[in-house]
């Protein structure tokens, strides 16, 4: 079990989304007395997430660098949470990539004799991998055993009760501009003390004024919700172009996703609905129904890389944000980094460093 955490002033989180549970968990599991703070919005980019984790990417086939630790340092920590809340958020799945043209094909011809990316691979190439009464085109491509997906929404509300049993969340919104730094800690707008405030904010911290620099490219995404009773045996994750994540063994499938870098809101639009339907009649031979439509904002970071760390003039203020699309993959690593700095002063991978980027 996790150590008890009592005495002194908290470390302060703001935010619960996926980079500040997953710090949470990373400071309580080192018994750091820690406070969440969050309104409790109903919708948020963690929580409308696949949370889909895939090791082989992108037009080009590409293994992100320091794939395999990355992924070793996500199994652990997931698992470590599933045994706190006695229930695993986390599903190991196959998923399949179909080729689109043969210039995909052609590619992963001549990448599957690397063994780092063939690590990934289970069997690939022009042999159907899904089946033609159910799925449209040739069928070929190949498939990663080292993929899935994480319940984002379950995993986030899991982990708020667990944190709130324990009188480490309380439900409150969060002025930045409020907070007072001082040299022993943070004094809240409450009168309260902290030790350190973090703000894992997700995309409303482009309006947090302590960190002006930082340069945000975030995106609206759009995901869809569906029904489809005849595609129910299939339990793999498949992606052509867009994807499509079975979330139970009744049919039930989420669509997704789409960019758009323009009226950053949470409303769901027919032209993003329109597009997703259109990816869904190339790829399917079967009906679907839809059931919900969601939309968040994705909170985006310049070169799509995470920043974290302190405050290069006030260290009693953090930041940890940017995790993007990959975040369920990059944010356990991630955190684990930013605990050990938080709680050990372990430097931080300069790349990532708030303070120098």
């Amino acid at each position: 079990m996790l150590q008890d955490v009592s005495g002194g002033a908290p470390m302060v989180i703001v935010g619960q989304g996926l980079a500040g549970t997953l710090l949470a968990w990373e400071l309580v599991r080192r018994g750091q007395r820690v406070l969440v703070m969050d309104e409790g919005a109903a919708v948020s980019s963690s929580k409308v997430a696949a949370g889909r984790v895939t090791p082989i990417t992108g037009k080009r086939l590409a293994l992100g660098a320091g794939v395999g630790t990355f992924l070793e340092e996500a199994w652990a920590s997931y698992a470590a949470v599933a045994r706190e809340l006695g229930r695993e958020h986390f599903h190991h799945r196959h998923q399949v990539r179909l080729f689109r043209h043969e210039e995909e094909s052609a590619r992963f011809a001549a990448k599957c004799g690397e063994a780092a990316f063939a690590a990934h691979v289970v069997r690939g190439g022009a042999e159907p991998l899904v089946d033609p009464a159910l799925f449209r085109g040739s069928g070929g491509g190949f498939e990663m055993a080292t993929s899935g997906w994480l319940e984002t929404r379950a995993w986030l509300a899991d982990s708020a009760a667990w944190f709130e049993a324990r009188g480490l969340l309380r439900r409150a919104k969060v002025e930045a501009a409020a907070m007072v730094p001082e040299p022993w800690g943070v004094r809240l707008v409450t009168g309260e003390r902290a030790a350190v405030v973090i703000f894992c904010e997700g995309a409303a911290a482009r309006s947090n004024p302590w960190f002006p620099w930082i340069a945000w490219k975030c995106a609206k995404g759009e995901i869809l919700t569906l029904h489809a009773p005849a595609l129910a045996s299939e339990q793999r994750i498949i992606h052509a172009g867009g994807w499509l994540l079975p979330v139970d063994g009744a049919g039930t499938f989420r669509t997704g996703s789409t960019y758009t870098w323009d009226e950053l809101d949470e409303q769901p639009t027919a032209e993003a609905r329109e597009l997703l339907e259109e990816r869904l009649r190339h790829l399917l031979r079967v009906p679907w129904q839809v059931t919900s439509h969601e939309a968040a904002v994705r909170p985006i970071i310049h070169q799509s890389l995470a920043r974290m760390g302190r405050h290069p003039v006030y260290p009693t203020l953090a930041f940890f944000n940017g995790l993007g699309s990959k975040g369920v993959l990059h944010g356990p690593r991630y955190a684990r980094q930013l605990a050990d700095h938080l709680v050990e002063g372990v430097p931080l991978p300069p790349e990532a460093d708030v303070a120098g980027n």
